[in-house]
């Protein structure tokens, strides 16, 4: 089987300056896999392009097909905007009506699916409705035709926590139950529990794409945070095992280099009181920043 989405030498400029410079990775069936990279890296471009919306050299495909290949594109893939687009004197559901028109479905699916986003009971028009309502709207736009792909440019924009919980779970249940879905988000640490894989792009080109554990691995080393009595003794130790220590104002050590067992060997071969040993979770956004500061 195909996977959902398919980019390979995917390659696009402006009057002769290269913003994707052979661009390349895949979205399987079943995953949540977050697209990221900072302002400029070429995310929005690359969407553009999986959408049918820029010409460009390189093979971009959705469902095994280019976009305006499929039969009915709205209902293959589902596009969540980092800008909704609505008229601003439109309701939410009359925003909804000319998208369920193209897709080709029931006007009901408009009710279900303003139910599915906490919309049901809007009022008014879009004009009015705060940011975490207008983004709820755009991920109904991209929900309503009930599509296998979902792509999503920041979808968690203006959504409160509550909101932001909410949508976590509808993704995470998309892709347990065979979708697929390509998520663009700056919050890396808060996306980081919902994704399974992740493509990092800068400077155009792909810095990284696999398992978002493989990721942490190989960009972020592990940090474990120490405390002792005798803090200045224990950090020179550490040193000596090649461990790198910084001190911090609380007067903990961060320790890099070295694991929690060896750590606690080298205290206890020195006679040392350690009252904290205490490893600390790898970052994404951490891990992001070295790949982008250690890369070409």
């Amino acid at each position: 089987m195909r996977p959902a989405i398919e980019v390979a030498a995917l390659r696009r400029g402006y009057g002769g300056r290269t913003v994707l410079d052979g661009v390349s990775f895949l979205v399987p069936w079943g995953s949540v896999t977050g697209f990221v990279g900072v302002n400029g890296a070429g995310k929005t471009t690359t969407l553009r392009c999986l959408l049918g919306l820029e010409r460009h050299e390189g093979i971009a495909r959705v469902a095994g097909a280019r976009y305006r290949s499929l039969g009915t594109p709205l209902r293959s893939v589902g596009f969540c905007a980092d800008a909704l687009g609505a008229a601003p004197g439109a309701s939410a559901r009359s925003h909804l009506v000319p998208l369920a028109l193209r897709a080709g479905v029931a006007r009901d699916a408009i009710d279900r699916t303003l139910q599915a986003v906490g919309l049901a009971e809007a009022r008014g028009p879009v004009r009015s409705f705060s940011l975490g309502m207008r983004r709820r709207l755009a991920i109904a736009g991209a929900l309503l035709p009930s599509p296998r792909i979902l792509v999503l440019d920041e979808p968690f924009d203006g959504l409160d926590p509550a909101g932001r919980r909410w949508l976590s779970a509808l993704l995470r249940a998309h892709a347990d139950s065979g979708g697929a879905v390509l998520l663009s988000a700056h919050a890396l640490d808060e996306i980081e529990p919902l994704l399974d894989r992740l493509v990092c792009l800068h400077g155009g080109r792909t810095r990284f794409e696999g398992d978002v554990d493989a990721f942490l691995r190989a960009h972020a080393a592990p940090v474990v945070i120490v405390r002792s009595t005798e803090g200045d003794r224990f950090a020179g130790a550490l040193r000596a095992a090649s461990a790198v220590v910084h001190g911090r104002a609380s007067g903990a050590l961060a320790v890099r280099g070295l694991d929690p067992e060896r750590i606690a060997r080298i205290a206890a071969r020195e006679g040392l009181l350690v009252t904290e040993l205490s490893p600390r979770r790898l970052s994404l956004s951490a891990a992001f920043a070295a790949a982008i500061e250690g890369g070409p």
